[in-house]
């Protein structure tokens, strides 16, 4: 099969560091490596792409801010457009898998050029996100234009089931299924051992070391990690790797609550080295705030069983399915500060959590790898291309 995959959003580079960006190289990997003939067209990133697939990256346009950054994105989408046409009326995919993008109608006209199955992939509702958390002065233009492409597309694949319900408010009618995110297999088949790790990152062999990975936004509740870092015992440390706007917030939070020598922050990391980061761990954690309609599948959470880490998360959304219900790793209230230190302090040297992830790592390299959820995606619009027959 012929599969052309899209991405408008400008904040989705390939190759990039963002969750994103490795989502969208996994996934395009992923079809190549089930025997899928892939065109992959998106925005360029700093690097070469995916070396299995043909590409069109176009030239990120630069940085924008409010209203010229809307629009911005909406020309942008209309060059990746105009550019893509020709290319793919050549390739003449089967199908065209997009990502959903704000403003993102791409996929649907690329899809209509070359009379193509069209799949849209959903992390969340984007027009929303961007109002809630960014400001968005044309949301009533980006809300149009997501639900005619949600409205389009043969099959809507939402990546948890809370926003396969958001799908289905905003475009009733359409074929939506749950497909979770996942992990890169072959980068967590062998993890480094934790002397090794500690030794590259120059951690005292005998620390106690909570690990937090991912970007560092509001959402993501570091904020709540540093209040149970203040409680656990000063042995206890905090290695954060990833970076982010509210950065500096959180240094001065960790300061205010007198842990600031207890926390590490590493920065960007390499996806690469995040095997390293997570063997160094005596447990990783997940501290998400209890947030409204929480539809998140994070990347971070599957990595973490894949390196087999004890987990501590947040019980809400998903985290609660993948830990299946505290079967791979501890569960504590969302938002609740002295929960997760509890949970952390119970779970650090306790030999019953090293052999849930052990088991929860065994599980992950068998059922949550890209290709698993790529193989889902294609068998799911198989069913659909049956039952239209």
């Amino acid at each position: 099969m012929r599969i052309a995959v899209v991405c408008s959003d400008l904040g989705v580079r390939v190759p990039g560091q963002k969750g994103a960006s490795l989502h969208l190289a996994a996934i395009t990997t992923a079809f190549h490596d089930l025997g899928h003939e892939v065109l992959l067209i998106g925005v360029a990133g700093h690097g070469d792409p995916p070396s299995c697939t043909q590409s069109l990256l176009l030239d990120h346009p630069g940085r924008s801010v409010g209203l010229q950054r809307e629009q911005r994105k909406l020309a942008f989408t209309e060059r990746l457009v105009r550019e893509a046409t020709p290319l793919i009326q050549c390739f003449a995919p089967e199908v065209v898998y997009e990502r959903l993008a704000l403003f993102g109608t791409a996929g649907s006209r690329l899809a209509d050029a070359c009379e193509a199955f069209h799949i849209i992939e959903v992390n969340a509702l984007v027009a929303e996100e961007e109002s809630t958390w960014r400001g968005l002065q044309l949301r009533d233009q980006a809300s149009a234009a997501e639900e005619r492409a949600l409205a389009h597309a043969d099959l809507r694949v939402a990546v948890s089931q809370e926003v396969a319900n958001d799908v289905d408010r905003v475009a009733p009618g359409g074929t939506t299924v749950v497909v979770p995110n996942g992990v890169d297999t072959a980068l967590f088949a062998a993890m480094p051992t934790r002397t090794a790790a500690r030794e590259a990152l120059a951690i005292a062999p005998d620390g106690r070391v909570v690990v937090f990975t991912g970007a560092l936004r509001p959402w993501h509740g570091v904020d709540v990690a540093l209040k149970a870092l203040k409680v656990l015992p000063h042995d206890t440390s905090l290695l954060v790797a990833g970076t982010g706007e509210i950065q500096p917030d959180l240094e001065r939070l960790a300061s205010d609550l007198g842990v600031s020598e207890r926390v590490r922050w590493l920065g960007h990391v390499p996806h690469e080295q995040m095997t390293t980061v997570l063997a160094a761990g005596d447990v990783a954690i997940a501290p998400y705030p209890p947030l409204a309609g929480f539809g998140f599948s994070p990347l971070k959470l599957y990595e973490y069983l894949a390196a087999g880490i004890p987990v501590v998360a947040s019980n809400i959304g998903q985290v609660t399915e993948a830990l299946a219900d505290g079967l791979f790793g501890t569960l504590v209230e969302a938002g609740n500060a002295c929960e997760l230190a509890v949970g952390i302090q119970v779970t650090i040297g306790d030999p019953a959590a090293t052999t849930r992830a052990e088991r929860a790592r065994a599980y992950a390299l068998d059922n949550h790898g890209w290709a698993r959820r790529a193989e889902q995606i294609l068998a799911q619009l198989a069913d659909i291309t049956v039952g239209a027959a």
